[in-house]
Order: C-alpha cells, then structure tokens, then sequence
C-alpha cells in the first residue's frame, strides 16, 4: 500500500502526459479496492457523448461510448449523480441491461460512481464495479474519490498546460505576425520616406525633359520598367504627345497618338482618367482595348536606328491628374507577364501626383517667364514713352522761343527793307535794327543751344538704356541727364528732385542701366511714395566710401513702406497699386541690375509716415561679366 502510494505520488509529480497518470489510476484503484471494472468516463466537449479515457485492463477492446440516446440510464447517471453513489444493478433492468453492452463479464455488479469536476463543471465520472457483495464500505469510496480526486488534478493540470502551450504558441505566433508588421511597417515607411525624397526632387525642377528623366530613374531603380514614358495631354488638339520615351536606359523618338483612339491604352487611361494593371495584354486586352490595339503596342516611329522591336505583355498606366485637370498620362512596361505587383502600381500612383505638380509648375513658370517679358517690353515702353513726352515738353520751351525771336527777326528784317528801298532810313533806324538782331541771335543761340544740350541727353539715355555698353562716365552727369528728362514729369505733379552729387565721380561701368536705375526709382517715388499729394521732395547724393565703391542714396518724404511689405518690394509683380499704374516690376528691375550688372548692392529702410530711403553700393569698376555658354 505504501509502495503503491508513493508511486502514485510520483506519477502525479512526473510530467508523464494525461493517458498515462489515468492508466495508472486505473490501475492502482483496481488494486485498492478490489474491482472487477474500473473505468474513468471523459464528457467529450464536442459530441456531448462521455468516451472512456482509461479502463482497468488496458489491453483490452475500449468499452463503447456512452450517449444519451443508446444508454439514457448510464448516460444520466455519469453526467447528473450528486457526490458519490453506490447502486446495485439488480434493482434497475434498464441499466443492467445497459451494462451488458458495457461489461458482460459482470454480471448484475454493485456499482460505485465518483463524479469529476474541473473549472466548476461536470467533466465525468469515475466508474467502479465488482460483485454485488460486499458492499463498497466508507474507506473505499472515499478511497474512490481520492482517487478521482487526483485523476481531477491532473485533468486541471493537464488542462493548464494545454492552456499554457496553446498560450505560448499564440504568443510566439503573435510576435511573428507582429515582426512581419514591423518589419513591412518599417520597409513601408523607408518607401513613403523614399518616395517623398523623389517626389521632391521631381517637383524642383521646371524644365520636362529634367522631369522625365528624374522619374524615370527612380521608377527604373524601384520597378525594374524596360520601357518608361511620359506623354502630355493637348486637350485643344486631341492629342497626347510623348516627347521621348526610354527604352531600356536609350531615348526613343518622340510621337503622338489620338486620344480618342479606342485602340491605344494611353488613349484609354487619358479619356477614361484610369489606371490601367495588365499582367498579360494578350488574356486581358478586352477590358480596355479592341483587337486591334494588340498590333499597336507600340508606334513604329519611335524607334531609333537600331533599336529593337520591343513587345510589352505587363502595363501599367497611370493618368497625371492635379486640382481635376488632366494634363498626361505615365506608362510603364516590360516584355515579362506578371512583371508588376499592386505595389508597383501604388509607387506609380504616388510618383504620378508628384509629375503632375511637376509638369503644371513648369507649365506655370513659363507661362509666367513669358507674361513677365510682355509687362517688362511694356514697362520699357511706358517709360520710353514718359521720356518722350517730358523731352518733347522740354524741347517746346526753347524751340518756341526761337520761333518767336526768329518771328520778330523776320518782321523787323522787312520793316528795315521797306525804309530801306524808300531811302527814308534814319541812322536811328539803322543802330535799332542792327541792336535788335544782336539780341535776335543772343536769344536764338541761347535758346537752340538749350535745345541742342536736351536733344544731346536725350541721345545719351536713350542709347544707354537701350544698350548695356560698358564705358567711363561722371555720374553726376550721368544723374543730371536722367534728372532732365524727367523734369517735365516731376514738375507737372508739383515734386522736386535735388542732385547733390559730387562732379569728380567717375565709374567704369554701365551708364544705361545705372541710368534706368534711378528712373525706376524716381518712378516708384512719385507713384507711390507721393500718391495723392504734391510738394514731394526727392534727393539723390553720393559719396565716395573707398578706392573702390561710391555710395548713392535716393531718398524721399512720401508715405513711406509698410513693415510687411518692405520685404516684399523686390519680388516680381509685388505691388500695392495694381490696375493703378503699378506693374510691380519696377523695383524687381532695380534689384536686378544692381545686383546682376552693376556688381552693387541695395539696401532699403523706410518709415511709415516719414518717408523711404535707398542704399545703392557700386564699384567704381563694374565686374566683367561671366562669358556665356
């Protein structure tokens, strides 16, 4: 008994597996308590029916298994006997003859069932039986239900392992789906970071054939394409035109194709707005294509000398689509079926929203370059046009002098030949006429040579501005000549410009754009520094800060800048008067011909009320400009 206790103790404490520590059980209770059939009955969770887990003689045939419907009587009793019950078959046909299915080897037995529990609920039952006498006294069944106690235990523990291996398997498999995920997490996060950097560097640039050959390279590098293209969508000719595809690294001749065309993909991704994903044109050609189409794949007319005929069977298409509008379509193929993934077409997509932004910043920086040489001819023009009208005005003055003078000259040359040819002439008459003509000619030289100096200034701007030629020149001359021929201008609106500018200043540089300089700024003086007032005062000085650079100030009393604006006034087309007169390249122009030409620099600084002042830093000996390409 003490052997048989301390191997059952041993059993229990070992990690044998559940059939084996139930065999035992088995076995030791057939020794205990003397037992013609021992069995442990197992409630089967899946069919509801109770199968025998282990039995006293092992080698022998598995009892059947116990249902509800075949065995009512053993089936209520394993599953709803309370505590331990013992019973003798004799008294209960029905279950006599149920146990004869089981155990016809003994016959009408006393039976002693021990109930098993875990987690709370009905599991089984421990079954024992032997001859009807003796009967099973208090020490055996509570040998019994030891004995099902420990058969409990271990079921529990059982259970617990189950629990903890499956538990354990969970979690390894949950830290292996969740490394996947970081793992494609983290490549689709290297991806996104990859494509932002591409989509950056395709979006900085301005020019289309920079652009093609950006995204190619990447699409190359990322999806492995043989052939790439970008076409451009002419929505007023019909046309889609792809200036230059690439196939395999060489550029193709470029070509166009109809969009309206119902044989071409590209046609169909353009007038459809889709994206087009064919792994094999000749199986799924139908869904976007007629048969026709599969003759032309490609347009003969792009090849080049010797390049090879090249049929795609994978496709990927892709419509360049920004604010609504389309304005193309990218496409990439390969001669391999199923050469593309869903991922390579989502690359496709996101490079394809950072080429439409591309292409429409090109298209606007042109479209804008162009609109800013137009507004540039016509500020020039405007101005030429000032500058005429104020010579003109200027001109008027001493050439209507000189009429006149030469008038009255003419008048008194007559009077004198009258007297003269009625021989009544008086030599008062003859020191009159002759003092008049002196004053004539004073008055008539006077007046022409003021004439001749305008006209003489008027060639010198005008030459200037209209050439960039380098030379040496005083540039208090160079000021007072600009002063000239825009006094008609400054005085008509009630302003005054003051030079104080020293005569000894002489540059080796470019007087037409100096010239145009301060043009601009005058200009923009009177438009908006004076807007809506008279009595203005401008004044431009200079000074000689070294050997080598002379300072020029313009300065004026007018409204002044803004702080918000005082850091935009160089920007093209900034201006706080547009459809006013303002075009607001003036300043843009300054910026540029003193930075660019000139070799100089500027500085503006300027109070709201109290009037703005310009810095201009010039060589005394403008740079030489870089030799062009």
């Amino acid at each position: 008994m003490r052997r048989l206790t301390q191997n059952l103790e041993q059993i229990m404490q070992s990690e044998a597996e559940l059939p084996v520590v139930m065999q035992h059980l088995v076995t030791a209770a057939a020794d205990l308590l003397a037992t013609g059939y021992c069995a442990y009955w197992i409630k089967d969770n899946a069919s509801g029916h109770f199968i025998c887990r282990a039995q006293q003689n092992a080698a022998a045939e598995l009892c059947p298994v116990i249902e509800a419907a075949g065995f009512p009587e053993l089936f209520h009793l394993l599953s709803e006997a309370n505590g331990t019950l013992q019973l003798e078959l004799a008294d209960n046909a029905h279950l006599a003859t149920e146990w004869n299915a089981i155990c016809a080897d003994l016959a009408s037995p006393l039976l002693l069932v021990v109930p098993l529990t875990a987690h709370g609920k009905r599991i089984g039952a421990g079954l024992f039986a032997r001859a009807a006498n003796p009967a099973w006294d208090s020490a055996e069944q509570q040998l019994a239900s030891q004995l099902c106690g420990l058969m409990q235990q271990k079921i529990v523990e059982d259970d617990y392992q189950k629990l903890q291996r499956e538990l354990n398997q969970h979690v390894m498999h949950r830290t292996y789906e969740l490394r996947l995920q970081t793992d494609e997490l983290r490549q689709a996060q290297q991806m996104v970071q990859k494509l932002s950097e591409i989509g950056r560097e395709i979006t900085s640039s301005l020019d289309h054939n920079t652009i093609m050959s950006v995204v190619y390279q990447h699409l190359h590098t990322l999806i492995g394409a043989e052939v790439f293209a970008i076409g451009i969508y002419h929505a007023d000719k019909q046309l889609i035109e792809f200036p230059g595809n690439i196939l395999r690294g060489e550029p193709m001749l470029p070509y166009f194709r109809d969009v309206n065309d119902r044989d071409l993909l590209a046609s169909y991704c353009v007038r459809e707005r889709k994206e087009i994903f064919i792994n094999d044109i000749f199986k799924e050609y139908p869904a976007y294509i007629g048969a026709a189409g599969l003759k032309r794949l490609t347009d003969q007319k792009s090849y080049a000398e010797g390049q090879p005929l090249f049929v795609p069977a994978s496709h990927i298409y892709v419509p360049l689509i920004l604010k609504g509008k389309i304005s193309g379509v990218i496409a990439i193929q390969s001669t391999e079926t199923n050469a593309f993934q869903t991922i390579h077409l989502d690359m496709a997509k996101t490079l394809s929203a950072y080429t439409a932004i591309a292409i429409d910043n090109a298209d606007t920086y042109q479209q804008l370059a162009q609109a800013q040489k137009i507004l540039v001819s016509q500020d020039k023009l405007a101005a030429l046009g000032s500058l005429v009208a104020g010579v003109a005005h200027e001109l008027n003055t001493p050439i209507g002098n000189s009429m006149l003078t030469a008038s009255t000259l003419q008048e008194e040359t007559q009077r004198f030949q009258v007297q003269l040819e009625s021989s009544h002439l008086k030599r008062s008459d003859l020191q009159h006429f002759t003092q008049g003509l002196t004053e004539a000619c004073e008055l008539l030289m006077r007046n022409l040579h003021n004439a001749s100096e305008l006209v003489s200034s008027f060639k010198q701007v005008s030459a200037d501005q209209t050439s960039q030629q380098r030379r040496q020149f005083h540039l208090a001359q160079t000021a007072q000549e600009v002063a000239r021929t825009l006094q008609n201008s400054i005085l008509k609106q009630g302003h005054h410009l003051t030079l104080e500018i020293p005569k000894d200043i002489v540059l080796d540089s470019y007087p037409g754009p100096l010239g145009q300089i301060l043009t601009n700024l005058i200009n923009n003086a009177m438009l908006h520094g004076f807007s809506g007032r008279s009595a203005g005062q401008m004044t431009i000085r200079a000074r000689t800060l070294s050997v080598s650079q002379v300072e020029l100030l313009f300065t004026d009393d007018g409204a002044g800048i803004p702080a918000a604006d005082l850091r935009r006034i160089f920007d093209p087309f900034f201006t706080t008067r547009l459809g006013q007169g303002g075009s607001g390249l003036g300043l843009s122009i300054v910026h540029n011909l003193m930075t660019t030409i000139m070799g100089g620099s500027l500085e503006v600084s300027s109070t709201p009320g109290s009037g703005t002042r310009f810095c201009l830093l010039l060589p005394l000996q403008a740079p030489t400009p870089a030799p062009s390409r």
